[in-house]
């Protein structure tokens, strides 16, 4: 729900910003978008995501904070479960 609705108002931002239609179809476009903006279910869902982002945010802090005070496994080179390569302290220089 919340991607279509990220794709529908990029759609409409790129209309906005690329129309020639002039300024009576731009202001209609444009109120349009205050009244989805306004919409009681958007402001809803707006604020789950901004939740949802703060807990993530909190939560990669707190691994980030987990791997860096790791001990001596830190200091080895390994790959993540995602195969993104994670350097531990002392990787520098090689």
């Amino acid at each position: 729900m919340m991607k279509k609705l990220m794709f529908l108002g990029a759609g409409a931002v790129g209309y906005v910003l690329g129309a020639k239609a002039g300024h009576e179809r731009y202001e209609q476009i444009a109120e349009q978008a205050r009244k989805l903006r306004n919409n009681p279910m958007v402001q809803e869902k707006m604020g789950q995501a901004k939740h949802a982002a703060k807990d993530a945010a909190g939560t990669a802090v707190d691994k980030a904070k987990e791997q860096a005070g790791g001990g001596s496994s830190a200091s080895t080179n390994t790959t993540t479960p995602a195969g993104t390569p994670s350097f531990g302290v002392g990787s520098e220089g090689t």
